[in-house]
């Protein structure tokens, strides 16, 4: 029975609309006599056929094998060197026939430069995971050691903004702006408290309505003035383990108005080593081993059997292993996750290759060993 797949972890990648607009036919064309064309999100290939336009615009496609459900959207994909994907409202189903209007189309800005090796299940295996620890006592973990990390970062991260501070939450402090920061998870950047504008971006929360709402704006724009505050920046840092964990915020409060943008950027940057490092910091070796599925000169696919690797990715999804082609020496490597999938009774696996432990030679084996292996 072909089923669903559910979606763990995806990461974004970044799409154009589809050049073919106005010729899709003779695309899917293309596509079926080339590497073929998929319905989308099952745990086995579902092959499409293309079998023409109705005058409406709806297309009408013929699948080689019905999957349990088919949902009121779906999405047909194709990789002939970049990716594409189409989707569709389902307009109706008869049998093995779907009809259904196009409502979007896609195509990656990537292209693939190398073949993935399919013939590595069997002829190589991950072991020896190097995963976040997912048992951490928050208390420890946001201890000295991650006060000293912060220090340390904002020294040289922000050392041209000598007046930037770390403050650490702890129960005796409130205030509406950390209340708001800890429920929507962004940080609040106002650059001209006398009228409260705010920094426009998506990921910048703008708590005027808010204040407006809760009758509480006018009195933050006296409080602003008593306290010389022209323009502040607060950025929460979160610890992402079982759950997120908010435990201290960037702060720069200038008396003059407009903080430059570029702060924003080095907050995050400060927020992004902090990470880093204090999950480097609280990490241990799995010495378990799992099948790999395909690998390529950029990236590996792994099958995951060990719940504690999945749990692992969710609070950090990066990790090392090492890669074991048979009758050879393995191979370290750092891998960051690109997309989890749980597929029936296992979870498969794709990452990017970040580094190949040890010296240029080391990269030279591994691609070689790529090839003896095809």
């Amino acid at each position: 029975m072909i089923n669903r797949i559910k979606i763990h972890f995806d990461q974004e990648r970044e799409y154009v609309p589809l050049e073919a607009v106005r010729v899709l036919p003779e695309f899917f064309k293309q596509m079926m006599s080339g590497n073929g064309l998929f319905l989308k999100g099952y745990d086995s290939p579902v092959k499409v056929k293309f079998k023409g336009e109705r005058p409406d615009g709806a297309h009408i496609w013929e699948l080689e094998t019905m999957p349990e459900m088919i949902e009121t959207i779906f999405t047909i994909q194709a990789t002939p060197s970049f990716h594409v994907e189409i989707d569709y409202e389902l307009q109706n189903q008869k049998d093995n026939l779907l009809l259904g209007k196009v409502i979007d189309r896609r195509q990656t800005y990537t292209v693939r430069q190398e073949p993935r090796n399919q013939k590595a299940r069997g002829n190589v295996v991950a072991s020896n995971f190097l995963i976040a620890k997912t048992n951490i006592d928050f208390s420890k973990l946001t201890g000295v050691s991650s006060q000293v990390i912060l220090s340390d970062i904002q020294r040289t991260v922000l050392k041209n903004y000598p007046q930037s501070k770390v403050v650490f939450i702890s129960s005796s402090i409130h205030s509406d702006e950390i209340d708001l920061m800890k429920e929507h998870k962004k940080p609040i950047f106002i650059l001209d408290t006398e009228n409260f504008e705010s920094f426009d971006a998506p990921d910048v929360f703008d708590p005027k309505k808010t204040f407006e709402d809760e009758f509480l704006l006018d009195d933050k724009v006296i409080e602003y003035k008593k306290k010389k505050i022209g323009s502040y920046l607060y950025y929460p840092l979160f610890i992402q383990m079982k759950e997120m964990h908010f435990f201290a915020y960037l702060s720069l409060e200038t008396e003059r108005t407009r903080i430059p943008a570029e702060v924003l950027d080095l907050f995050k940057e400060v927020e992004r080593t902090f990470q880093e490092r204090i999950m480097d910091s609280n990490t241990h070796i799995l010495d378990i081993k799992q099948n790999v599925l395909n690998v390529s000169r950029g990236g590996v696919a792994l099958e995951i059997n060990n719940m504690e690797i999945v749990q692992a990715l969710k609070v950090k999804p990066s990790f090392t292993l090492d890669i074991n082609f048979k009758l050879q020496a393995p191979i370290r490597m750092a891998i960051e996750l690109r997309h989890l999938e749980e597929v029936n009774d296992f979870y498969r696996l794709g990452g990017r290759i970040t580094g190949v432990s040890g010296d240029k030679k080391a990269k030279e084996i591994y691609h070689s060993l790529i090839d003896f292996f095809n």
